[in-house]
């Protein structure tokens, strides 16, 4: 069964696309990252004309709302490494200005400081060398471009357990699998060293109040089941760190909260002094 954590780091070869798409849909519908995605429009400080280049585009409408707002004269090239996300993406679109590129990290199709901004929604904690990916990112674009990124770092994930050590280590189990699950804090570091100047960091933090939210958007149960699976906890345990978050939920006592870094950086002006 494909796993959350770690299926969109292989999409093309996992054996439900069909769960990945749903998340990605849960995700993008969900009034947090909803929020998140138009704050981090407004970061970028599209122009009408400008040129962007969308990282992990997937099959979701970020990228018709960045074409919408360079209009008119604009391009969004939408890319990612998937070749199925890439085929929905162009199935489900007939926007004039946006296009579609498959790319594994390596943007050679997009030249030298071509993009005015370049923008990724948790795409670098799924990928093995993500300061290759900034640095890319720093190359596509024109002196004064700017970037936007947003990341989570899964040791902020936070859920009200009734046993400490066995919360702590179910959730650290879930940050493990992911390429890099701890980016968030990575981010500012990574991107000063592309070169990057005027580096802001922004948390943003989601408070969930019931278990079927977190079960829709980081699947909680079978997390707990994978790490008895896994060995770092006995079935027995998962199995009370379920019960303990159904029963808080039937109370009204459920919580949980996720933190994400929203980072803007801009590449320096040319020195025409």
């Amino acid at each position: 069964m494909t796993f959350l954590a770690t299926g969109f780091q292989q999409v093309d070869l996992s054996e439900d696309q069909g769960k990945l798409v749903r998340c990605l849909s849960d995700i993008r519908n969900h009034p947090f990252f909803r929020s998140v995605k138009e704050e981090s429009f407004e970061l970028l400080k599209i122009s009408p004309g400008d040129i962007i280049l969308e990282i992990g585009c997937g099959p979701l409408d970020d990228v018709h709302i960045l074409a919408g707002r360079c209009n008119p004269g604009g391009l969004v090239i939408g890319s990612d490494i998937s070749s199925s996300l890439v085929t929905l993406a162009k199935k489900a679109s007939s926007i004039p200005n946006l296009s579609y590129i498959r790319m594994d990290g390596q943007y050679s199709a997009v030249r030298d400081g071509i993009c005015d901004a370049v923008r990724e929604d948790r795409v670098l904690q799924h990928v093995q060398d993500p300061q290759q990916v900034i640095e890319e990112m720093y190359r596509v674009l024109k002196p004064g471009g700017r970037c936007v990124l947003f990341e989570p770092d899964w040791e902020n994930f936070i859920l009200d357990g009734a046993d400490e050590e066995v919360t702590r280590t179910v959730l650290n189990f879930w940050s493990d699998q992911f390429a890099c699950g701890h980016i968030g804090r990575k981010l500012r570091r990574m991107c000063l060293h592309a070169g990057f100047t005027d580096v802001e960091v922004h948390p943003r933090t989601m408070i969930m109040t019931t278990l079927k939210e977190a079960e829709t958007i980081f699947t909680v149960t079978e997390n707990a089941n994978r790490a008895a699976s896994a060995g770092c906890v006995s079935q027995e345990e998962a199995d009370a760190f379920q019960a303990h978050l159904i029963t808080m939920d039937q109370k009204g006592l459920f919580f949980g909260s996720f933190t994400g870094y929203l980072v803007s950086g801009k590449k320096q002006d040319l020195d025409l002094s």
